[in-house]
Protein backbone atom coordinates (compact mmCIF):
# COMPACT_ATOMS: atom_id res chain seq x y z
CA UNK A 1 0.00 0.00 0.00
CA UNK A 2 0.92 4.12 -0.75
CA UNK A 3 2.36 5.03 2.93
CA UNK A 4 1.47 8.49 1.93
CA UNK A 5 -2.12 7.75 1.29
CA UNK A 6 -2.83 7.23 4.86
CA UNK A 7 -1.49 10.83 5.46
CA UNK A 8 -4.18 11.53 2.75
CA UNK A 9 -7.03 10.07 4.27
CA UNK A 10 -6.22 11.87 7.82
CA UNK A 11 -6.35 14.74 5.84
CA UNK A 12 -2.40 16.07 6.84
CA UNK A 13 -2.07 17.38 3.44
CA UNK A 14 1.07 18.52 1.77
CA UNK A 15 0.41 22.16 -0.72
CA UNK A 16 2.26 20.12 -3.13
CA UNK A 17 2.29 16.82 -5.13
CA UNK A 18 4.20 14.51 -7.49
CA UNK A 19 3.06 11.25 -8.77
CA UNK A 20 5.48 9.24 -10.92
CA UNK A 21 5.24 5.97 -12.77
CA UNK A 22 2.89 4.14 -15.13
CA UNK A 23 0.80 2.23 -12.79
CA UNK A 24 -2.53 3.72 -13.01
CA UNK A 25 -4.11 2.16 -10.52
CA UNK A 26 -2.26 4.05 -7.81
CA UNK A 27 -2.45 7.35 -10.06
CA UNK A 28 -5.90 6.93 -9.68
CA UNK A 29 -6.64 6.11 -6.56
CA UNK A 30 -4.38 8.89 -5.49
CA UNK A 31 -6.55 11.37 -7.13
CA UNK A 32 -9.50 10.01 -5.88
CA UNK A 33 -7.83 10.25 -2.27
CA UNK A 34 -6.89 13.63 -2.73
CA UNK A 35 -10.66 14.85 -4.24
CA UNK A 36 -12.41 13.26 -1.32
CA UNK A 37 -9.71 14.64 1.62
CA UNK A 38 -9.56 18.13 0.29
CA UNK A 39 -13.76 18.88 -0.94
CA UNK A 40 -16.98 18.10 -0.14
CA UNK A 41 -18.69 17.11 -3.03
CA UNK A 42 -20.69 19.92 -3.27
CA UNK A 43 -16.92 22.14 -4.04
CA UNK A 44 -15.86 19.89 -6.59
CA UNK A 45 -17.52 21.80 -8.88
CA UNK A 46 -15.59 25.34 -8.13
CA UNK A 47 -12.36 23.90 -6.71
CA UNK A 48 -11.67 21.61 -8.54
CA UNK A 49 -9.60 21.53 -11.99
CA UNK A 50 -7.53 18.96 -13.87
CA UNK A 51 -5.34 19.99 -16.47
CA UNK A 52 -3.71 18.46 -19.24
CA UNK A 53 -0.16 19.99 -19.63
CA UNK A 54 0.18 19.13 -23.39
CA UNK A 55 -2.41 21.40 -24.18
CA UNK A 56 -2.35 24.13 -21.13
CA UNK A 57 0.18 26.42 -20.21
CA UNK A 58 2.21 25.85 -16.86
CA UNK A 59 1.06 29.52 -16.36
CA UNK A 60 -2.72 28.64 -16.72
CA UNK A 61 -2.59 26.31 -14.34
CA UNK A 62 -0.48 29.00 -11.49
CA UNK A 63 -3.34 30.91 -11.64
CA UNK A 64 -5.93 28.44 -11.16
CA UNK A 65 -3.38 27.48 -8.05
CA UNK A 66 -3.05 31.05 -6.98
CA UNK A 67 -7.43 31.63 -7.27
CA UNK A 68 -8.99 32.09 -3.98
CA UNK A 69 -11.50 28.98 -3.37
CA UNK A 70 -14.99 29.97 -4.20
CA UNK A 71 -17.62 28.79 -1.52
CA UNK A 72 -14.92 26.67 0.65
CA UNK A 73 -11.74 26.43 2.36
CA UNK A 74 -9.55 25.00 -0.44
CA UNK A 75 -8.77 24.64 -3.83
CA UNK A 76 -7.17 21.08 -5.64
CA UNK A 77 -5.61 21.42 -9.00
CA UNK A 78 -4.20 18.71 -10.71
CA UNK A 79 -1.58 18.79 -13.84
CA UNK A 80 -0.83 15.70 -16.06
CA UNK A 81 1.91 15.33 -18.18
CA UNK A 82 4.55 17.88 -17.01
CA UNK A 83 6.83 16.98 -20.50
CA UNK A 84 9.52 19.68 -19.27
CA UNK A 85 10.50 17.54 -16.36
CA UNK A 86 11.55 14.49 -18.76
CA UNK A 87 14.40 14.29 -21.40
CA UNK A 88 11.58 13.22 -23.78
CA UNK A 89 11.20 14.55 -27.34
CA UNK A 90 7.63 15.64 -27.89
CA UNK A 91 5.46 17.46 -30.44
CA UNK A 92 3.92 19.75 -27.85
CA UNK A 93 3.80 22.96 -29.09
CA UNK A 94 2.73 24.41 -26.04
CA UNK A 95 5.41 26.68 -24.78
CA UNK A 96 5.73 26.81 -20.77
CA UNK A 97 7.39 29.45 -18.76
CA UNK A 98 8.51 26.99 -15.95
CA UNK A 99 9.70 30.31 -14.16
CA UNK A 100 5.93 30.90 -12.93
CA UNK A 101 6.05 27.58 -11.32
CA UNK A 102 9.56 27.96 -9.77
CA UNK A 103 7.85 31.27 -8.17
CA UNK A 104 4.92 29.13 -7.12
CA UNK A 105 7.52 26.55 -5.65
CA UNK A 106 8.84 29.18 -3.49
CA UNK A 107 5.79 29.91 -1.74
CA UNK A 108 2.83 27.98 -2.47
CA UNK A 109 -0.48 29.42 -2.03
CA UNK A 110 -1.70 27.81 1.85
CA UNK A 111 -5.25 27.68 0.26
CA UNK A 112 -4.32 24.86 -2.42
CA UNK A 113 -3.15 21.62 -2.92
CA UNK A 114 -1.28 20.93 -6.02
CA UNK A 115 -0.90 18.04 -7.70
CA UNK A 116 1.44 17.14 -10.83
CA UNK A 117 1.01 13.71 -12.32
CA UNK A 118 4.23 12.69 -14.49
CA UNK A 119 3.17 9.19 -16.46
CA UNK A 120 6.87 8.10 -17.15
CA UNK A 121 9.21 5.93 -15.21
CA UNK A 122 11.78 8.79 -14.25
CA UNK A 123 12.14 12.57 -14.73
CA UNK A 124 15.44 14.02 -15.81
CA UNK A 125 16.88 14.54 -12.78
CA UNK A 126 19.64 17.11 -14.32
CA UNK A 127 17.21 19.41 -14.73
CA UNK A 128 17.05 22.45 -12.16
CA UNK A 129 13.06 22.32 -11.88
CA UNK A 130 12.65 18.76 -11.23
CA UNK A 131 15.44 18.91 -8.51
CA UNK A 132 13.11 22.10 -7.36
CA UNK A 133 10.09 20.30 -7.52
CA UNK A 134 11.27 16.87 -5.92
CA UNK A 135 12.35 18.52 -3.31
CA UNK A 136 9.10 21.06 -2.40
CA UNK A 137 6.94 18.19 -2.94
CA UNK A 138 5.38 15.13 -1.13
CA UNK A 139 6.26 12.32 -4.20
CA UNK A 140 4.87 9.50 -4.33
CA UNK A 141 6.19 6.78 -6.58
CA UNK A 142 3.16 4.89 -9.11
CA UNK A 143 6.09 2.27 -10.38
CA UNK A 144 4.60 -1.21 -11.86
CA UNK A 145 4.25 -3.70 -9.31
CA UNK A 146 6.67 -7.02 -9.36
CA UNK A 147 4.57 -10.27 -9.03
CA UNK A 148 5.16 -10.14 -5.70
CA UNK A 149 3.80 -6.42 -4.83
CA UNK A 150 0.88 -7.30 -6.96
CA UNK A 151 -0.49 -10.04 -4.92
CA UNK A 152 0.60 -8.19 -2.12
CA UNK A 153 -1.66 -5.66 -3.33
CA UNK A 154 -4.59 -7.71 -4.26
CA UNK A 155 -4.19 -9.88 -0.43
CA UNK A 156 -3.81 -6.55 1.47
CA UNK A 157 -7.15 -5.07 -0.23
CA UNK A 158 -8.94 -8.69 0.39
CA UNK A 159 -7.74 -8.44 3.65
CA UNK A 160 -8.78 -4.97 4.65
CA UNK A 161 -12.76 -5.76 3.44
CA UNK A 162 -12.37 -8.98 5.50
CA UNK A 163 -11.77 -11.48 3.11
CA UNK A 164 -9.04 -14.51 2.82
CA UNK A 165 -8.32 -15.67 -0.65
CA UNK A 166 -7.60 -19.57 -1.15
CA UNK A 167 -4.22 -20.46 -1.80
CA UNK A 168 -3.36 -20.08 -5.79
CA UNK A 169 -6.80 -17.48 -6.70
CA UNK A 170 -4.78 -14.64 -6.07
CA UNK A 171 -1.80 -15.84 -8.71
CA UNK A 172 -5.03 -16.86 -11.05
CA UNK A 173 -6.59 -13.82 -10.70
CA UNK A 174 -3.25 -11.66 -11.75
CA UNK A 175 -2.81 -13.83 -14.31
CA UNK A 176 -6.51 -13.94 -15.84
CA UNK A 177 -6.10 -9.84 -15.97
CA UNK A 178 -2.69 -10.35 -17.44
CA UNK A 179 -0.90 -8.08 -14.68
CA UNK A 180 -3.13 -5.32 -15.15
CA UNK A 181 -3.88 -3.63 -11.66
CA UNK A 182 -6.59 -1.67 -12.17
CA UNK A 183 -8.53 -4.62 -14.23
CA UNK A 184 -7.66 -6.77 -11.38
CA UNK A 185 -8.70 -4.99 -8.56
CA UNK A 186 -12.01 -4.44 -10.31
CA UNK A 187 -12.75 -8.28 -10.69
CA UNK A 188 -11.63 -8.22 -6.57
CA UNK A 189 -14.32 -6.15 -5.78
CA UNK A 190 -16.83 -8.41 -7.79
CA UNK A 191 -15.26 -11.15 -6.67
CA UNK A 192 -15.76 -10.22 -2.82
CA UNK A 193 -19.60 -9.01 -3.92
CA UNK A 194 -20.25 -12.78 -4.96
CA UNK A 195 -18.74 -14.58 -1.95
CA UNK A 196 -20.09 -11.57 0.83
CA UNK A 197 -22.05 -14.64 2.84
CA UNK A 198 -18.45 -16.98 2.94
CA UNK A 199 -15.70 -14.31 3.15
CA UNK A 200 -13.91 -16.47 1.28
CA UNK A 201 -12.39 -16.35 -2.13
CA UNK A 202 -11.51 -20.00 -4.23
CA UNK A 203 -9.66 -20.22 -7.01
CA UNK A 204 -13.25 -22.05 -8.50
CA UNK A 205 -14.65 -18.39 -8.10
CA UNK A 206 -12.05 -16.93 -10.14
CA UNK A 207 -11.86 -19.45 -12.90
CA UNK A 208 -15.79 -19.02 -13.23
CA UNK A 209 -16.14 -15.21 -12.20
CA UNK A 210 -13.48 -13.66 -13.94
CA UNK A 211 -13.50 -13.10 -17.36
CA UNK A 212 -10.09 -13.52 -19.73
CA UNK A 213 -8.51 -10.50 -21.00
CA UNK A 214 -7.96 -10.14 -24.38
CA UNK A 215 -3.79 -9.96 -23.81
CA UNK A 216 -4.46 -13.69 -22.09
CA UNK A 217 -6.38 -14.76 -25.02
CA UNK A 218 -3.50 -14.41 -26.64
CA UNK A 219 -0.88 -15.93 -24.57
CA UNK A 220 -3.38 -18.74 -24.58
CA UNK A 221 -3.49 -18.60 -28.17
CA UNK A 222 0.21 -18.78 -28.81
CA UNK A 223 0.75 -21.80 -26.22
CA UNK A 224 -1.58 -23.36 -28.75
CA UNK A 225 1.02 -22.74 -31.13
CA UNK A 226 3.86 -24.04 -29.04
CA UNK A 227 2.27 -27.02 -28.75
CA UNK A 228 1.55 -27.00 -32.92
CA UNK A 229 -2.03 -27.17 -32.20
CA UNK A 230 -3.34 -24.74 -34.77
CA UNK A 231 -6.77 -26.13 -34.42
CA UNK A 232 -7.00 -24.83 -30.77
CA UNK A 233 -5.25 -21.53 -32.15
CA UNK A 234 -8.10 -21.02 -34.57
CA UNK A 235 -11.02 -21.62 -31.39
CA UNK A 236 -9.67 -19.15 -29.50
CA UNK A 237 -9.40 -16.64 -32.87
CA UNK A 238 -13.12 -17.72 -33.47
CA UNK A 239 -13.98 -16.97 -30.09
CA UNK A 240 -12.59 -13.43 -29.82
CA UNK A 241 -14.38 -12.75 -33.41
CA UNK A 242 -17.45 -14.01 -31.73
CA UNK A 243 -16.45 -11.28 -28.64
CA UNK A 244 -16.61 -8.48 -31.20
CA UNK A 245 -12.70 -8.23 -31.21
CA UNK A 246 -11.02 -6.79 -34.42
CA UNK A 247 -9.14 -9.05 -36.36
CA UNK A 248 -6.76 -6.12 -36.65
CA UNK A 249 -6.68 -5.51 -33.02
CA UNK A 250 -5.98 -9.11 -32.77
CA UNK A 251 -3.20 -9.56 -35.69
CA UNK A 252 -1.65 -6.36 -33.63
CA UNK A 253 -1.45 -7.65 -30.26
CA UNK A 254 -0.78 -11.29 -32.13
CA UNK A 255 2.51 -9.11 -33.72
CA UNK A 256 3.74 -7.07 -30.31
CA UNK A 257 3.72 -10.58 -28.88
CA UNK A 258 6.13 -11.81 -31.30
CA UNK A 259 8.35 -8.80 -31.38
CA UNK A 260 8.84 -8.76 -27.84
CA UNK A 261 9.71 -12.62 -27.92
CA UNK A 262 12.34 -11.91 -30.41
CA UNK A 263 13.33 -8.91 -28.04
CA UNK A 264 13.72 -11.34 -25.20
CA UNK A 265 15.27 -14.01 -26.83
CA UNK A 266 18.14 -12.24 -28.00
CA UNK A 267 18.58 -10.40 -24.63
CA UNK A 268 18.31 -14.19 -23.03
CA UNK A 269 21.47 -14.96 -24.86
CA UNK A 270 23.00 -12.22 -23.39
CA UNK A 271 22.48 -13.23 -19.96
CA UNK A 272 19.66 -10.92 -19.31
CA UNK A 273 16.57 -11.80 -17.41
CA UNK A 274 13.38 -11.04 -17.77
CA UNK A 275 12.78 -8.96 -14.90
CA UNK A 276 15.71 -7.03 -16.36
CA UNK A 277 14.68 -7.15 -19.92
CA UNK A 278 11.12 -6.01 -18.55
CA UNK A 279 13.07 -2.76 -17.26
CA UNK A 280 14.87 -2.15 -20.85
CA UNK A 281 12.04 -2.82 -22.96
CA UNK A 282 9.57 -1.00 -20.65
CA UNK A 283 6.70 -3.54 -20.93
CA UNK A 284 4.89 -4.83 -17.92
CA UNK A 285 7.13 -7.25 -15.82
CA UNK A 286 4.20 -10.26 -16.02
CA UNK A 287 4.27 -9.72 -19.24
CA UNK A 288 8.34 -9.64 -20.02
CA UNK A 289 7.85 -13.35 -17.74
CA UNK A 290 5.20 -15.15 -19.88
CA UNK A 291 6.96 -13.83 -22.99
CA UNK A 292 10.57 -14.80 -21.95
CA UNK A 293 8.66 -18.71 -21.26
CA UNK A 294 7.05 -18.44 -24.70
CA UNK A 295 9.79 -17.86 -26.70
CA UNK A 296 11.83 -20.78 -25.42
CA UNK A 297 8.86 -22.96 -27.76
CA UNK A 298 9.93 -20.83 -30.99
CA UNK A 299 13.35 -21.33 -33.10
CA UNK A 300 15.11 -17.57 -34.22
CA UNK A 301 13.58 -18.85 -37.90
CA UNK A 302 10.05 -19.21 -36.53
CA UNK A 303 10.21 -16.09 -34.43
CA UNK A 304 11.66 -13.85 -38.10
CA UNK A 305 8.80 -15.96 -40.43
CA UNK A 306 6.62 -14.86 -38.07
CA UNK A 307 7.34 -11.12 -37.93
CA UNK A 308 7.53 -11.12 -41.56
CA UNK A 309 4.11 -12.48 -42.35
CA UNK A 310 2.20 -10.65 -39.46
CA UNK A 311 3.97 -7.34 -41.11
CA UNK A 312 2.03 -8.27 -43.99
CA UNK A 313 -1.14 -9.22 -42.56
CA UNK A 314 -1.01 -6.09 -40.81
CA UNK A 315 -0.18 -3.61 -44.19
CA UNK A 316 -3.19 -5.75 -45.89
CA UNK A 317 -5.70 -5.00 -43.06
CA UNK A 318 -4.93 -1.29 -42.83
CA UNK A 319 -5.32 -1.23 -47.12
CA UNK A 320 -8.36 -3.11 -46.73
CA UNK A 321 -6.74 -6.13 -49.14
CA UNK A 322 -8.85 -9.11 -49.08
CA UNK A 323 -11.29 -10.56 -46.12
CA UNK A 324 -9.82 -9.60 -42.93
CA UNK A 325 -11.09 -12.34 -40.86
CA UNK A 326 -8.96 -14.70 -42.89
CA UNK A 327 -5.72 -12.72 -42.19
CA UNK A 328 -4.53 -14.50 -38.99
CA UNK A 329 -6.20 -17.72 -40.23
CA UNK A 330 -3.57 -17.64 -43.10
CA UNK A 331 -1.18 -16.57 -40.99
CA UNK A 332 -1.43 -19.77 -38.63
CA UNK A 333 -1.43 -21.96 -41.38
CA UNK A 334 1.62 -20.79 -43.13
CA UNK A 335 3.39 -21.23 -39.90
CA UNK A 336 2.34 -24.72 -39.55
CA UNK A 337 3.73 -25.52 -42.87
CA UNK A 338 7.13 -23.48 -42.36
CA UNK A 339 7.53 -25.20 -38.83
CA UNK A 340 6.66 -28.50 -40.87
CA UNK A 341 8.62 -28.09 -43.36
CA UNK A 342 11.84 -27.63 -41.01
CA UNK A 343 11.28 -30.87 -39.68
CA UNK A 344 11.09 -32.12 -42.65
Amino acid sequence: MIKEWKAIEQKKLAQVYLIIGVEDYVINQTKERLVNAVLEEDEQEFNYANFDLEETPIETVMEEAETLPFFGDKRLVIASNPTFLTSEKTKNKIEHQTSRLEQYLAQPADYSILCFVAHVEKLDERKKLTKLLKKQAVVIEAKRPSEAEFLKWIETKAKENGFTLEQAADKRLMELTSGNLTTAMNELDKLMLYEFESKKITLLDVEKLVVRSLEQNIFLLLDKLIARDTAGALRIYYDLLKQKEEPIKIVALVASQFRLMNQLQLLEKKGVSAQQAAGILKVHPFRAKMAAKQARGFSKEELDFALLKLAASDFELKTGFGEKTQKLEWFLFELEDFRKAKRA
